[in-house]
């Protein structure tokens, strides 16, 4: 019998290495416990609303990797004398975990008149833009080396911190340049009036996610990994290569964690320092970059990351004017996309200090830069919940487009580059852009589904360049075979933007650059790397209509993918509606809520909706002349969606035809799969399922196998709050391996079509042969109805205890299960003795395997089974003086 309801660790090893320059590393083993894990979970469902139980979950399970990670970390250091936690020349580093190749990774931070540099001075009151931001009401998230000092007379009662660690100068340095108050003036923050929340750097996945699940809109990272050379030590890995640390640009497991919280918390952005390890040297190994030298963390693709530069102490007013700091790092990520993302000043910026209440101080690196801009959007999300409204909230892909189409210019060419990324940051025009979108709708917010594509027409009325800025929050991407600039796409949701100026039949194609010659200008033309395409058009024709068409190219990951489009030109706002909207949900069950979502342009002022056929209920307070209702379907079948939107200009109608199928069953579960089927299920057994079966690749070819096999058309009956027997086999029989395989099973009790609710992880067990006999309980709570099961194997060094994504072996299965109530059959025996005849029991029907049954005490006779016969019921219980006789076949279901 198998264990439930327990997560086991294991056993594995770990290669640690002396704390010395690479020539004289040695690799010893040490035996360590590791926990599961698979990232690619989070990126199944493009998301629109905050995956609050599935960030949780992510959270304790990465809490509980993180901890292990550093206990062994911990021993590693014991033995060899490793350094945990150094500080020296200004720059602190600790260790964080032994990986996979033996190698240690540490945390380091990046440091080596901000405001004026990035504009941010103009959106204070009296600043020239006509705006009073001061970031009240807004909380901002820091992760660092250490805590702030709370006590400093810059940040009054605004800082908490969450971590019992020791004050740290870079820490208070970093969050006086996000929300220092200005008592001494040249060391304002960018954000005056905000509050922070402070966390040490230890466990940030973990605490991320939770934090993400509970609301957090903005963070700032100013650290990295010590990459490549620091001090007389190079960190890279001589057995992929002498020459460079092939982590620079590389998307790695890290990489993954962040994409994926950014994934499932679609209104948090993750603000990290870009690094300052270009033109670092030593000797024995070339010098770090110029190109190439951002870390794993740094090219994570739904993050804003930002490089330094000088600080421009008149403000911009010329590209020329944006000088590159010595030390600020450089893309490309491997794959060519375009890291940093921005830029700001991080040259000897003053702030606060830790030594005393009213001291500060200089300091120089890209962790002074990225405080910088997340301070900057502490004030951008405060201009738009008051130009939209308390609580208003931009997707975070949404504030990204918002910071790169509103970007100044910076470097020796027009459009992006690997070294100033998009350019400067420039807060007053995002703000400003934020307040013109009250009354020219120019951001805008969509959905795009599987072979589709949006459409906006827009009209100008000068000559002014036109940008169209595209952003998505893309899933998370595979992690490529560990060499030197591996060209592996990291792209999973290829979005496209053309611009066509439909007078003349001209298109205009986004920027892209070119990996291979990095220092080359940016041309124009299709974009299959990067999650950010901007069309820029030097000299719009007054009058000319523009269309704007989001396209994809290949399939979309589970069929759709949210999207932000930031324009800027001279458009005509005295324009009648377009009508479009988009539903959370394509394909929900009866008596499902879910959301329309109105993505008309020109700014209508009125809504009215209608559903054929009309059997919906309108929830939570909203009606059919609702901006966003919330509805309910009765019924099963195809729903026509009609949206008529109107201002004063006109109205427009869109009807969408069979939009939205309901049915009885819950859908949109997430996808999962093995590479290979070795370990696959062979054999099924619960209740009325009882399915041998090999292994089936739904996939393509190798390297893209995917076995999974879906029997949801095999079906049984389970009752709530009874217990049941799950019977797994596994096709591995060799006593060799079976200790290492694992097997795991989840049930969708609340049929929201997912099993990261916390009652819906049925079955963990680890490294006991990849099945077994297993007894679960049928939650009281669980809704009536069909829902799904999902079991999956694998072996032990897959790390996976999710239901989602992929493993190397192993199997997945779906199966359904129709929850019932309790039926209770009582034998009266008034006829005869036989079971089957419905005129002995209280019931008239013959007990099936799901009736409870009592034998009377009275019946007049007692049931009798042949041995001809086999009966079949859940549970059975005899009355005192009664009896039942068997001598065939009673099956007893029930645990």
């Amino acid at each position: 019998m198998g264990s439930l309801f327990f997560t086991f660790a294991k056993i594995g090893y770990f290669m640690v290495f002396p704390n010395s320059n690479s020539s004289s590393r040695k690799k010893i083993l040490i035996p360590v416990f590791l926990f599961s894990l698979l990232i690619s979970a989070l990126n199944l469902c493009a998301q629109i609303t905050t995956n609050k139980n599935k960030l949780i979950h992510f959270s304790d399970t990465r809490k509980a990797l993180e901890k292990v990670r550093k206990q062994k970390a911990f021993y590693g250091a014991s033995i060899e004398g490793y350094t945990l936690r150094k500080e020296h020349a200004g720059v602190t580093i600790e260790l964080q975990f032994i990986d996979d190749r033996g190698f240690p990774q540490y945390y380091v931070t990046n440091n080596a008149n901000s405001a004026k540099t990035i504009s941010t001075n103009k959106v204070y009151a009296g600043g020239g833009a006509g705006l009073s931001l001061d970031g009240s009401d807004i909380t901002v998230h820091e992760w660092d080396a250490g805590s702030v000092r709370t006590t400093h007379q810059e940040f009054g009662s605004r800082v908490h911190n969450n971590d019992a660690t020791g004050i740290h100068y870079h820490s208070t340095h970093v969050a006086g340049t996000i929300i220092a108050s200005g008592v001494t003036a040249s060391a304002k923050g960018m954000a005056p009036a905000a509050s922070l929340e402070s966390h040490d750097w230890n466990y940030d996945g973990s605490e991320m996610a939770m934090e993400a699940a509970n609301g957090m809109l903005v963070s700032n990272h100013s650290y990295g990994f010590l990459r490549g050379w620091n001090g007389s030590t190079w960190w890279g890995d001589t057995t992929v290569s002498n020459d460079e640390d092939y982590k620079f640009g590389f998307y790695d497991e890290t990489s993954q964690v962040w994409d994926g919280i950014a994934y499932d918390a679609p209104y948090y952005l993750i603000v990290k320092s870009a690094g300052n390890d270009r033109n670092d040297t030593g000797t024995g190994h070339p010098p770090d970059g110029p190109y190439d030298c951002i870390d794993q963390l740094g090219i994570s693709k739904n993050i804003l990351t930002v490089g330094a530069v000088n600080d421009i102490t008149t403000g911009y007013t010329k590209p020329s004017d944006v000088v590159m700091t010595s030390f600020s790092s450089w893309g490309p990520a491997d794959d060519g996309r375009i890291k940093p993302d921005i830029v700001a000043n991080g040259y000897s910026l003053y702030s606060t200090s830790s030594a005393g209440d009213t001291s500060y101080m200089d300091l120089s690196g890209t962790s002074m830069s990225a405080p910088s801009v997340t301070g900057s959007i502490a004030l951008l999300i405060q201009q738009y919940e008051n130009t939209f409204g308390s609580g208003s909230k931009m997707r975070s892909a949404t504030t990204k487009a918002l910071i790169i189409n509103t970007a100044d210019e910076a470097g020796s060419y027009n459009g992006p580059d690997y070294s100033f990324g998009w350019g400067l940051m420039n807060t007053e025009k995002a703000a400003l852009k934020i307040a013109e979108d009250d009354t020219t709708d120019v951001i805008y917010e969509g959905m795009l589904d599987n072979y589709d594509s949006c459409i906006r027409y827009v009209t100008v009325n000068d000559t002014a360049p036109l940008r169209f800025t595209l952003v998505w929050t893309d899933p998370v991407g595979h992690i490529p075979p560990i060499s030197v600039d591996p060209a592996d796409t990291i792209l999973v949701n290829d979005l496209n933007l053309v611009v066509t100026d439909t007078n003349t039949n001209t298109l205009y194609y986004p920027w892209k650059l070119d990996k291979d010659n990095p220092s080359d200008s940016a041309v124009k033309g299709e974009n299959h790397v990067d999650n950010v395409e901007q069309v820029d058009i030097s000299k719009a024709d007054s009058g000319h209509v523009y269309q704007v068409k989001i396209t994809h190219s290949g399939t979309l990951l589970d069929g759709r993918q949210a999207f932000s489009l930031v324009m800027d030109g001279g458009f005509i706002n005295h324009l009648s509606p377009v009508s479009d909207f988009y539903a959370s949900i394509l394909s929900p069950r009866v008596d499902q809520q879910i959301s329309f979502f109105d993505a008309s342009s020109n700014i209508p002022t009125s809504w009215s909706w209608t559903f054929s056929p009309s059997t919906v209920t309108y929830v939570n307070g909203t009606s059919s002349i609702s901006q966003n209702p919330q509805v309910q379907f009765a019924d099963t079948g195809n729903y026509q969606v009609s949206l008529i939107t109107q201002n004063s200009y006109g109205s427009d109608t869109i009807v969408k035809t069979g939009y939205i199928t309901v049915g009885n069953e819950p859908t949109g579960y997430c996808r999962a799969f093995s590479h290979n089927s070795w370990g696959h299920i062979s054999r099924v057994q619960l209740a009325k399922i009882d399915n041998t079966s090999g292994a089936t690749n739904a996939g393509n070819a190798d390297p893209d196998d995917e076995y999974y096999e879906d029997w949801t058309s095999k079906s049984t009956k389970v009752i709530r709050g009874r217990n049941l027997q799950l019977v797994i086999t596994n096709s591995v029989t060799d006593p060799t391996y079976t200790p290492y395989m694992d097997v795991f099973a989840w049930v969708d009790w609340n049929r929201d079509g997912d099993f990261w609710d916390n009652n819906e992880e049925m079955v963990v067990d680890n490294n006991n042969g990849g099945g077994g006999g297993f007894i679960f309980a049928v939650p009281d709570s669980a809704v009536l109805g069909k829902t799904r099961m999902r079991i999956r194997t694998h072996y032990y060094d897959d790390f996976s205890t999710y239901p989602c994504g992929n493993t190397d072996y192993g199997e997945v299965e779906d199966y359904t299960l129709e929850v019932i109530d309790s039926v209770t059959a009582t034998w009266t025996g008034s006829s005869d003795t036989v079971w089957n005849n419905t005129s002995n029991w209280n019931t008239t029907s013959v007990p099936d395997y799901t009736t409870d049954v009592i034998i009377s005490a009275s019946a007049t006779y007692f049931p009798y089974v042949p041995a001809s016969d086999t009966v079949e019921c859940f549970s059975l219980k005899l009355e005192t003086g009664a009896k039942i006789t068997v001598e065939g076949t009673l099956k007893l279901y029930g645990w």
